[in-house]
């Protein structure tokens, strides 16, 4: 990951309120870029929505590849951030990043096949309640 061996970055909280809220997509795919891409113009899915199918599943083609989609709320509570380094000219140890836009739900993507229970990223966004659960105090009933 790049920027990983920098160590830490502050987040500019006054980029929070009035960010724009925006679609996200989780591919199944490694993209070796880092850095702006025009996104938009590269990825414009026109997404089939099946009425019929379960839990409201997508599916769409991406480079002549059939995939098939399910969207994942985040857990109550959450949101999520879509966060860019702002470009200071700052040592590579005072790293600032903005909050670029929030979502609270994003489109998870399988090749062939709709997302499940236990796709990976389907069982973090269940982990806190999961962990509510382990963590709450246990009362003695008799």
């Amino acid at each position: 990951m790049a920027g990983a061996e920098r160590g830490g970055a502050r987040l500019a909280l006054a980029s929070l309120p009035g960010a724009p809220r925006d679609p996200v997509h989780l591919l199944p795919c490694s993209i070796q870029h880092d850095g702006p891409a025009a996104v938009a113009r590269y990825f414009a899915p026109a997404v089939r929505r099946d009425p019929e199918a379960p839990d409201a599943e997508a599916s769409v083609s991406f480079r002549g590849r059939s995939l098939k989609g399910k969207e994942s709320g985040l857990p109550k509570g959450y949101v999520g951030l879509v966060l860019e380094e702002a470009n200071l000219g700052l040592t590579s140890k005072e790293r600032e990043v903005s909050v670029k836009s929030t979502f609270d739900s994003l489109t998870v993507w399988n090749l062939e096949r709709a997302p499940t229970n236990s796709d990976e990223i389907v069982m973090a966004l269940a982990w806190p309640a999961i962990a509510r659960g382990i963590h709450a105090p246990v009362t003695d009933e008799e």
